[in-house]
């Protein structure tokens, strides 16, 4: 936060104060086409391991996704072998 003070004094003798205050900068994740910003207030060390976090999940999330849909290897057709019926034997009576 920046405060600005100024303090006049003018020839008849009456004093001016005027003390302003700049808005604080929002804090966040700012993304631009150039690449994006990373202000959480708490340090650049902070802001590095809030990124690690972030590319961690990403890449765990990625394998996740790759591994689930991997097409299982394709097994060849094997035919069924059909069941021989068998005949019965005529049975020969004379």
């Amino acid at each position: 936060m920046a405060d600005t003070k100024t303090i006049t004094v003018e020839e008849d003798g009456a004093l001016t104060i005027e003390q302003t205050t700049q808005a604080n900068e929002i804090e966040g994740v700012e993304v631009s086409g150039s690449g994006f910003k990373l202000n959480t207030g708490m340090g650049w060390g902070v802001d590095v391991a809030v990124v690690l976090v972030v590319v961690a999940c990403l890449y765990i999330g990625k394998k996740y996704i790759d591994k689930r849909f991997t097409k299982e290897e394709v097994k060849p057709v094997v035919k069924k072998k059909k069941s021989r019926i068998k005949k019965r034997k005529k049975s020969k009576k004379a």
